[in-house]
């Protein structure tokens, strides 16, 4: 069953949609510099990394309805920080390669093989931020795949380097995804019944 669902959410742009709950970008902050800004290259679709960032008070611009297949490294700021669609995964990465910033992409750990992205990843180098709890990105609980953050020219993270980091173990009982269509919001029944609404859970990171 879980092969099959990351099968599916690897090649299906219909399940792209696997939008990150803001506080999941608590781990990867401390691997940032406060005084720069990141660009957050697929917020035209979901706001839940900018939320995340500023929330606590970090520096990102949202992509808006800019394709980040035309961006430039300077529309990127000092580096890309997004979850991009799974169906279009290598494309991404070989973009960033591309504009030669930093970056880092929320994908599945599946995404360590694959053939046109392996190739990039021996050329280039790549290191991975392996999160010890798996996402719950829709609130129903019993999430099927584990995620990692894939990262890059950052001088935090040597290169060809696997961490492991504690996650929030849980989403928040409500979360509101903006989209370009308008606010969704996510209630996780599973959280608000065993810890109230509103609970912090970053508490349960570890």
């Amino acid at each position: 069953m879980a092969l099959s669902v990351i099968k599916r959410l690897s090649r299906n742009a219909a399940s792209d949609e696997c939008y990150t709950p803001c506080d999941q970008v608590i781990p990867i902050l401390e691997y940032l510099d406060k005084d720069k800004t990141y660009y957050e290259a697929t917020s035209g679709v979901s706001s839940q990394i900018v939320d995340g960032f500023k929330k606590h008070e970090y520096n990102i611009v949202p992509s808006g309805k800019k394709d980040f297949f035309t961006c430039l490294p300077e529309d990127v700021y000092d580096g890309i920080i997004t979850n991009p669609p799974y169906s279009i995964k290598d494309n991404f990465i070989e973009h960033c390669y591309f504009l030669k910033k930093p970056f880092a992409l929320f994908l599945p750990v599946a995404s360590f093989q694959g053939g046109r992205r392996g190739q990039m990843f021996m050329e280039y180098g790549m290191s991975c931020l392996v999160y010890n709890y798996r996402v719950d990105f829709t609130g129903g609980g019993s999430p099927p795949f584990g995620n990692a953050w894939f990262m890059w020219g950052f001088d935090t993270m040597p290169v060809n380097n696997i961490r492991w980091v504690n996650n929030p173990k849980y989403r928040s009982s409500t979360d509101v995804i903006t989209t370009l269509s308008g606010s969704v919001k996510i209630k996780s029944e599973r959280t608000e019944k065993r810890f109230g609404s509103g609970a912090d859970l970053t508490k349960f990171m570890e």
